[in-house]
């Protein structure tokens, strides 16, 4: 796919104009208690210890960004009682609701009660009680680096496949991607592929594709049959970087990489890019589906409307619009989009392949049991879908290269 002047200059100039924003790094201290962000995927700008609590700053790594603002610190008591924790945005006003863990595991919301906002979201006011034992709290639940090896691990004890490192980030941390093995012999090879955490604070996303490639790799007759005939991949943290950091988009040059599908200027996108032209290259090898899970403000698929033709043909209408009878409880949009030059992973896949290239978003608040249950719920319609679809089918989509 020859590469747009407009999509090169837009990602040089995004590169040109971010400018980098230092983190904080360190503790404040009163006589109650010790606040710190000397762990992974913290974020805090900068703290003034105050006689009855701390005033934090958030600043985003970079500026211009999308207003998605992560914080994340833990406290460790001194002495049993309150303090107030003011947070103080400056760059975009408070989005996620404060949650609290005691082991970074189990979470849950802070009292709205004891949640004031001021000056139109920009402060914040927490009133948090102490006791015995430090806590965390963050703007969403902490999904690490080491929780993803954990994840993968147990996925390939439980099903035969095949995990590899594809590439690295910026700061050579491993990407790596899980791997399904189809029966042998199989004259046609259809793909798809599953890519989680561009965009390190969206983890009702992360939730979701967990829950998904859980059900697709699950010891069912519908996934066994799914996984005999789809080569599936699966790439579940594409920015580690930025997840270990605590950033609200980007990686650590500063590039939103949902941004960078075309220009693929930045290692982890390029990982992606190499797996991609595999495809491409190799015989009787197609793309059939591409699923980029993220979160926003609501339970939205971005889609290809129906007008556009794809190869499998149909897919979204046969797919999603079939969920919602088991979901009645499940609120979600289909959201058509025509192609556009926007250098995301929805528009290049469709792009180049003519295959679906779908957005998968889930609502920040979005009830995480519901998460999970509407996940495996549309792996299962997804893999009945592609199954019923035919594997003969000519690539009449797929545009010229």
């Amino acid at each position: 796919m020859r590469l747009s002047t407009i999509l090169i200059l837009a990602t040089t100039t995004l590169l040109a104009s971010c400018t980098s924003i230092p983190q904080y790094a360190g503790s404040c201290e009163n006589e109650y208690a010790v606040l710190d962000a000397e762990f992974e995927g913290a974020r805090v700008s900068g703290c003034k210890a105050e006689k009855t609590g701390f005033r934090i700053q958030i600043d985003p790594e970079d500026k211009p960004i999308n207003p998605s603002p992560w914080y994340a610190f833990r406290v460790t008591p001194k002495q049993v009682g309150d303090i107030t924790v003011e947070i103080n945005y400056s760059h975009a006003a408070h989005r996620y609701r404060p949650k609290r863990s005691e082991d970074a595991t189990r979470w849950r919301l802070v009292d709205e009660a004891r949640v004031s906002e001021m000056n139109s979201g920009k402060r914040v006011a927490l009133r948090l009680s102490l006791g015995d034992e430090p806590f965390f709290i963050s703007a969403q639940e902490l999904l690490l680096t080491g929780a993803y090896e954990k994840w993968i691990n147990d996925l390939i004890e439980r099903v035969s496949l095949e995990s590899r490192v594809i590439g690295e980030s910026v700061e050579k941390r491993q990407l790596i991607g899980v791997f399904s093995k189809p029966e042998p012999g199989l004259t046609k090879k259809e793909h798809v592929l599953l890519i989680g955490r561009q965009h390190p604070p969206e983890l009702t996303g992360a939730f979701a594709m967990q829950a998904f490639v859980e059900t697709v790799f699950a010891d069912t007759t519908l996934s066994s049959d799914f996984r005999n005939r789809f080569h599936i991949t699966v790439i579940p943290l594409l920015n580690p970087d930025g997840v270990v950091h605590g950033h609200w988009r980007h990686n650590m040059n500063g590039v939103d990489l949902n941004r960078d599908w075309g220009p693929f200027t930045q290692p982890e996108t390029q990982a992606v890019k190499r797996l991609l032209d595999d495809i491409a290259s190799e015989p009787d090898s197609e793309l059939r589906l591409m699923l980029d899970f993220h979160s926003t403000n609501r339970n939205v698929f971005y889609v290809q409307p129906d007008e556009d033709e794809t190869v499998p043909p149909r897919f979204v209408a046969d797919w999603i619009d079939a969920a919602p009878t088991r979901l009645p409880q499940y609120d979600f949009e289909r959201a058509d989009r025509f192609q556009t030059a926007l250098a995301t992973s929805k528009n290049y896949v469709y792009g180049r392949f003519g295959a679906p290239g779908i957005t998968y978003e889930l609502g920040d608040q979005t009830d995480r049991q519901l998460i999970d249950a509407s996940a495996r719920v549309f792996a299962q319609e997804m893999m009945q879908t592609l199954l019923a679809s035919d594997s003969s089918l000519e690539d009449k989509a797929k545009p010229s290269e």
